[in-house]
Parts: C-alpha cells; sequence; structure tokens
C-alpha cells in the first residue's frame, strides 16, 4: 500500500470518526404515543451552557436566549436592580446598570455557518425555484415520512445495515418531481453517488481537504447538516437511544440521515462545478467559514455575554425569594426545640413529583392535620414495561432514561380478544391523515354519527390501550418467569424505603399516579406522567396496591426485609386527573370517611387554577363543568397548561414547604437526610429524578426561546406522521419536536417564565458534593450551568455550587 493510500485510509477514519460524533450532538425525541420531555441539548451537557449557546447560533441558526428587547422588557418589573447586580458580579462584569441596559439594547449581528445550498440559494435569489435549503428539507422529510409510515414498500436489500440509505437512492434517483421544482436534472448525478456509505465518504474525502482544515471544522460541518433537519435527527437519535438501552452502542439510524444530506452535498457541488460560472467563489466562500471556525465560535460567545448576564438576572429573580422562604421555614424549625414523635397519620397520599401535583398536595393536606401527602417519581419505581392482553404491545412505563427491567400483564383479563384488535386497527386508521376522507367515506353514516356524538354531547375520547385495562390480577415477570413472593417482597422494600413509608404506615395509603384527558390532541402523551415514560401512571400504582396489599408479600416483607406493614393498613391505586383536578380512588369503599376530603381538595385546587383561566369567583359547580368540557373538546388547543412556569425541584422533607405556597412551580421530592445514612437515597434522586426535571425544565425552556426550531409551531396546522412519529405544521417541511407555541402561550403573554431549573437540596454539603464527583453527568449538569444547585443547611444557610465547590449565597 503505498504512503497516498496510507493517508488516504487515516483520513478516511478521522471522517468516520466526527461524523459519529456529530450525530452523538443530536438528542432523541421520543414519538407520540410516549412523548416524554426532552432537554434538546442533552448531548452537550459536558460543555457549558454559554459556549453551546454560541454553537447553536453559529450551527443551527437559533439562539438559546430571548431576544434582547425581551429582557430589557422585564426591567424594574421582573428583573430589579439587585437582580442585575448580582449576575454582574457573577459574570465578573464591572459595569453599571445604565451600562447594562444600553449594552443590551445596542444591536448586535451574529453570524451563522452558510451551508453549500444556503450558498447556492443566495447566488441565485433571482431564480423562482425553490431554494435549495427547502427542497432538500422538503425532498428528506417526505421521504422519511414514507419510509416510516409504509416500510412494506422498501423491501429490497432489507436486511443491510445501510436499508434506509439504499431506500433514500432508489427514490432520489427515480424523483421527477425535483427536475419540476428546480428545473435542473439531477438524475444521473444522483445515479452516480456510491451505493456504499463508507465508499461515499472516500469519495467526499478530497473535497473535504480542499476547504475543511481542522478537525473541529469537519464536524461542525456535518452537525450543520444534521441542524438542517433536526427534528428529523431527533427521531433518528431516539431509534439510536432504543438500541443503546438494549445494549448496542452507536449512532447509526441518525448517521444514515447524514449520509442522505452529503449525497445532496455532493449532488449540489458536482453540479455547480459543470454550470455555475460562479464555482469558485463559492469555494472561497466554504473556505474562509471553515478556516475562521473556532474565531467566529469565540466571537459568538463574546456578543452573547451580556445577554447570559441578564438571563441570569431573570433566574435570580425567580429564585432569591424561593430561597428566602425556604431559609425562614428551616429556621423556624430550627427553633422548635421541643420534638415529640409523629403522630399515625389516618390518611397518606404518594404523589408524582410533577409541579401539578404540588397545588393539590397542599389542598388535600389543608383537609385535615393528620393528613400526610409524599412525592416521589411517578413510576413508583417499578421498572416494567406493560404487555396489553391479546396484543404484541408492549409499552414502557418508566422513565425514558432507562430499560424496562420487568413486564407487567393483567391476568383473568374480562376483555374479549375480537373485540379488541378491530378497536385499535380502526382507530389507527383514523389517526392517519392518508385516511381524513377515504376513511371517513369508507365509514359512512357510522363515523357521521360518531362524529356528531363528539361535537355535541362532548363525550371522552377513549385511549386506545388504556380503555382496555381492568381491575383483574397483575402479573409481574422477568425473562419470561413471574417473579415469586420473595423478588415481589425485595421489590416492594426497595420501593417503600425510598418513599419513607417503611414505618408509621396509615391505615389508609392512596398511590395517585396522574394523568391528562383531552381530545384530538396528537401531544396528548406528553401531558401524561413522563416518569411513565409518556403515559399514565394508572398501570404502575394498581400494580403497586396488588403487590402491597398480598398478605404472602407482607409475611415476606417483615421476615426477609424487616418491613411490618399493619394488618389494618389498605393501600389504594388511584389517580390524580391533572386537567380536571378529579381525584379517582379505584376500588375505593363506597362509605369512607376520607372520600369527602378528597372532593373537597379537589374543588380548591380547581379554585386555585381558576384564574389562569380567567374564571375568578366561579362556583364550584361551574369550575367543575368547565374543566371537564376541556377535556372533550375538540377544538381545545390548550386543554391543561401541563408543567409550564416549572422552576425549582426541592429535595427536601415536606415540612419544609408545607406551609408554602409553591404556585404550582417546584418539583417536590421527600427526603430526610437523617434516615438516609448512607446517602445511597440522595444518590438516586440526583442521578435521575433530578435529572428528569432537568429535561422537563429545558425543553418548556427551549421551546419559548427557540420555538421555530425546538418547539412544534401551531397546533392548528399540525398533521401526524406515519402514525405516531411525530408531526409536520402543514404539509411538509421538517419533524416538528418540542412544545406547540400554544402550550406556553396563552395568546396575549406567555405562561412559561424561560428559566433554567433551580435544584434546592436539604442535605449535607459534602454529601451532595461526594455525589457530584462520583456521577459525569449530575457533575456536567451543575459545572456547565444547565442547572443551578443549591444547599439548605440545617442552621437555613444557604450554599451555591459554583466554581465546582460551595459558596454560601447571601439572601
Amino acid at each position: 500500500m503505498s504512503a497516498l493510500q496510507i493517508n488516504v485510509d487515516i483520513t478516511l477514519q478521522q471522517t468516520e470518526g466526527l461524523l459519529a460524533a456529530a450525530a452523538r450532538q443530536i438528542a432523541p425525541q421520543w414519538p407520540l404515543d410516549q412523548m416524554i420531555a426532552v432537554n434538546p441539548w442533552w448531548p452537550k451537557r459536558a460543555t457549558a451552557f454559554t459556549a453551546v449557546c454560541a454553537e447553536q447560533q453559529l450551527l443551527a441558526g437559533t439562539s438559546c436566549l430571548m431576544p434582547a428587547d425581551w429582557y430589557l422588557a422585564q426591567w424594574q418589573q421582573q428583573i430589579m436592580p439587585n437582580h442585575l447586580q448580582q449576575a454582574l458580579l457573577e459574570a465578573g462584569l464591572s459595569l453599571s446598570h445604565e451600562q447594562a441596559l444600553a449594552g443590551l439594547a445596542q444591536p448586535t449581528e451574529l453570524s451563522q455557518w452558510q451551508s453549500l445550498p444556503t450558498l447556492l440559494a443566495a447566488q441565485n435569489k433571482a431564480t423562482s425555484s425553490l431554494p435549495w435549503p427547502q427542497l432538500i428539507q422538503q425532498q428528506l422529510s417526505q421521504f422519511l415520512a414514507l419510509y416510516y409510515q409504509y416500510p412494506e414498500r422498501f423491501n429490497a436489500d432489507a436486511s443491510s445495515p445501510d436499508h434506509a440509505y439504499h431506500s433514500w437512492l432508489s427514490v432520489v434517483r427515480q424523483d421527477k418531481g425535483l427536475q419540476v421544482l428546480t428545473g435542473q436534472d439531477l438524475t444521473a448525478l444522483f445515479v452516480a453517488l456510491p451505493d456504499s456509505p463508507k465508499a461515499l465518504l472516500q469519495q467526499l474525502s478530497p473535497w473535504f481537504a480542499t476547504w475543511l482544515p481542522t478537525a473541529q471544522a469537519q464536524q461542525a460541518y456535518f452537525e450543520n447538516l444534521l441542524q438542517s433537519l433536526s427534528g428529523w435527527a431527533g427521531w433518528q437519535a431516539w431509534l439510536d437511544w432504543q438500541q443503546a438501552l438494549q445494549g448496542q452502542q452507536g449512532q447509526h439510524a441518525v448517521c444514515q440521515l447524514l449520509y442522505m444530506l452529503l449525497g445532496w452535498d455532493w449532488v449540489l457541488w458536482q453540479h455547480s462545478k459543470q454550470h455555475n460560472p460562479q464555482h469558485q467563489s463559492l469555494l472561497q466562500a466554504l473556505q474562509q467559514q471553515a478556516q475562521h471556525y473556532a474565531k467566529t465560535l469565540a466571537q459568538t460567545e463574546r456578543l452573547l455575554h451580556l445577554r447570559q448576564v441578564w438571563q441570569r438576572a431573570l433566574e435570580l429573580s425567580v429564585q432569591q425569594p424561593l430561597l428566602r422562604q425556604l431559609q425562614q421555614q428551616q429556621q423556624q424549625q430550627q427553633q422548635q426545640t421541643v420534638t415529640t414523635a409523629p403522630a399515625r397519620p389516618l390518611l397518606q397520599a404518594a404523589f408524582c413529583i410533577d409541579v401539578r401535583s404540588e397545588p393539590m398536595r397542599r389542598a388535600l393536606e389543608q383537609q385535615h392535620k393528620q393528613i400526610q401527602t409524599l412525592g416521589f417519581a411517578g413510576f413508583f419505581g417499578l421498572p416494567i414495561a406493560f404487555k396489553a392482553t391479546d396484543s404484541a404491545l408492549s409499552r414502557p412505563q418508566l422513565p425514558g432514561l432507562l430499560a424496562p427491567a420487568l413486564q407487567v400483564t393483567q391476568i383473568r383479563a374480562n376483555t374479549p380478544t375480537l373485540s379488541r384488535q378491530p378497536d385499535l386497527g380502526w382507530k389507527q386508521s383514523f389517526d392517519l391523515a392518508s385516511s381524513s376522507l377515504g376513511m371517513v367515506e369508507a365509514a359512512g353514516a357510522t363515523k357521521l354519527l360518531s362524529l356528531i356524538k363528539r361535537a355535541f354531547l362532548r363525550t371522552a375520547a377513549p385511549h386506545a390501550i388504556n380503555k382496555h385495562l381492568t381491575d383483574s390480577q397483575w402479573q409481574l415477570s422477568q425473562a419470561d418467569q413471574p417473579l415469586n413472593i420473595s423478588e415481589q417482597a425485595q421489590l416492594a422494600a426497595a420501593i417503600l424505603t425510598a418513599m419513607g413509608l417503611q414505618h408509621n404506615l396509615a391505615p389508609t395509603v392512596l398511590l395517585f399516579g396522574h394523568g391528562s384527558d383531552s381530545c384530538n390532541n396528537p401531544h396528548a402523551a406528553a401531558l401524561d406522567c413522563g416518569a411513565c415514560g409518556g403515559q399514565t401512571g394508572e398501570v404502575n400504582v394498581k400494580v403497586l396496591a396488588q403487590m402491597l396489599n398480598d398478605a404472602e408479600v407482607r409475611t415476606a416483607l417483615a421476615s426477609e426485609q424487616n418491613i411490618d406493614i399493619p394488618a389494618d393498613t389498605q393501600f389504594y391505586a388511584a389517580m390524580h386527573h391533572t386537567t380536571s383536578d378529579e381525584l379517582e380512588v379505584y376500588r375505593a369503599p363506597e362509605q369512607a370517611h376520607w372520600l369527602p376530603w378528597l372532593a373537597k381538595a379537589t374543588q380548591q385546587a380547581r379554585q386555585q387554577r381558576a384564574p389562569q383561566f380567567g374564571l375568578k369567583g366561579q362556583s364550584d359547580q361551574a369550575l367543575a363543568r368547565f374543566f371537564k368540557l376541556r377535556t372533550r373538546d375538540w377544538a381545545q388547543v390548550r386543554p391543561e397548561w401541563g408543567l409550564a412556569n416549572n422552576a425549582a425541584f426541592i429535595v427536601a422533607p415536606r415540612s419544609l414547604t408545607k406551609n408554602l405556597d409553591l404556585q404550582g412551580r417546584c418539583f417536590l421530592h421527600d427526603y430526610d437526610a437523617a434516615q438516609d445514612s448512607n446517602f445511597s437515597l440522595l444518590h438516586s434522586i440526583m442521578t435521575a429524578p433530578m435529572v428528569v426535571t432537568n429535561w422537563i425544565n429545558l425543553q418548556y425552556y427551549a421551546s419559548v426561546v427557540a420555538p421555530e426550531k425546538y418547539g412544534s409551531g401551531n397546533k392548528l396546522l399540525h398533521n401526524v406522521v406515519a402514525g405516531h412519529v411525530g408531526v409536520f405544521e402543514g404539509n411538509g417541511g421538517d419533524l416538528r419536536t418540542g412544545l406547540a407555541w400554544q402550550s406556553v402561550h396563552d395568546g396575549k403573554k406567555l405562561m412559561h417564565q424561560p428559566v433554567r431549573l433551580s435544584v434546592v437540596i436539604a442535605a449535607p454539603k459534602d454529601a451532595i458534593a461526594n455525589i457530584i464527583q462520583s456521577a459525569p453527568d449530575v457533575a456536567a449538569l451543575v459545572n456547565q450551568q444547565w442547572l443551578w444547585l443549591y444547599q439548605l443547611d440545617k442552621d437555613g444557610s444557604v450554599h451555591q455550587w459554583q466554581q465546582q465547590g460551595w459558596q454560601e449565597t447571601p439572601l
């Protein structure tokens, strides 16, 4: 082998590594039926937030911050002088308030990477044809939609790992519409593309050598390509994520899309060489921006620095009042020297840490002084997938970060086999965009009656899977083997201990899952429980209640796990319906003395939420009807606000927050450091729920600061793609991800304040620091300022984690 060939091989190997590295920068986007909140910058967590903001501005053409005029509008309204002063101090800037205002108001021109299609479009502004970037986006997006909706049409070479790339080649080489849209015949160039992705990279390597001088520039080029179709890149990343959960590493699916984008660039480059008199200037433009990439990136970060300061000032305006409240509560508790053993509660109710649970917990606790509520991750520690009866479907019921370790099925189900599958198939047929006319015509009067019924009688929209859940028994299994009593007891002990329920149990313990109710809403799963994989918590609470009520499991808990459940303690599965704030208890005793408490708490929670909808002073009956109708209204684009305006995650005893009105802005995870001798529970909280709340917080944040990129646009224009993959806004373009604008804006104002999550932990500083040092993901989030971490000491002092260490925070 010659020296030249060796160099080419090394260069090709490096290019493959850089291509995979760019693919790893894409966050996964879950399908509609499992939609969970995702931090769109999760793969970049090891890089400072400020640096990622600059990179996103340059490579994706989008901002991670609000516009300057928006921050200016918050001055002396939300952002006060003390907040700005503290933010300037943290940033090391010695500016006066007037200088900070003037600097923010000064126009700033930010650079953006110009792709080859963008440069070509700029050269041909006078033409009436569709610009190249939009054409490429449309062609690839339509292809991928067909590829995932009708996989049977792409069965050639189905066993190949490069099946997606091969299928795209087979389509684009025959696409006569491209010539109609562009006036250019590119067929021969597409035919000349290599069938092998590796051969494609080898063919492109000499071209890369002419204008991509560094590995950093080459990876930037690859990432810019993916950002041009970031919605579909997110879907491909989800496919890779699922493979990783099964132990198969790599970014194969994202790379398949990248090969298609590279194919398009190569075709346009060859076409430009043949027909473009300005071809040489095109090469010079590519060379110049690649050569100065690092310098431009650093300059962009400098230009965004002052906006970062104002963003921090906004966050301080939210953090400081909360921290002062917690500090005062902690100090008051320290002054109470008399300690008595806690009385046995009459009722205990465990809720998900979801911010929508905070007002409900407060309302329920106010019904009786011996009611105790708890906050815990909504999947209740069950690492399960639910397998529907008479179906091959297996649905994860746990956070998307994890793979299910157990499977749960219903036994002695009452649902007949024959009634289930046609129902699911019929519903799916109507959900497909292509069936909007054909299926209605085929259904005839039957469908017309259904439409009239839902339009005028406002009947609820049944869930295709959940409506078949029954009150029959549940079976947990692992590797197709049912869990024995000892294994169930071990699982139950871990859950009870994590919840702090291994002692002093009430006679009645309610396990509240939660779920949303809405009609005609492709993003309905985003309003369900993120900890349950974008599902309601119904399966989880029913399985856990059955296990904890089982006499044999209780005996094993006592003998093997040293946990005694009182004979009179009964666990009930329950549901918090977040759209209507109804509290439903499954198999509840008809005359239970605690049922009126639930009804009253529901009324109180609705009254607290009413001002969000402009309904102050309404009767309980009027509010009940109002919220119920929102669940059944096909035209309702805002059935509920979900987790909008979330701002903080508090890990502390409930006694610290019980007397505070936190306005539904805080995730509350009960935690008592005194009961966690080795801090293993704290480790679990910081490495799992804290990460999940970061994902939720930054999805809402991104949907506000960059709605055109990380939001899904206008709900009124959504078309479902391939049954469940995602939505188009209109009939094409990129796959839209994130939250619809109606989910964060009420038509007049933002309903979500774009602030990074503030995490407050009541635990020793050393314990928290040790977990940060031992958990790379946690370290990345706190050290790179993807969230703000505060420690609350026993004496009420507050410390912030900064520069990889603690600093006391004056309040």
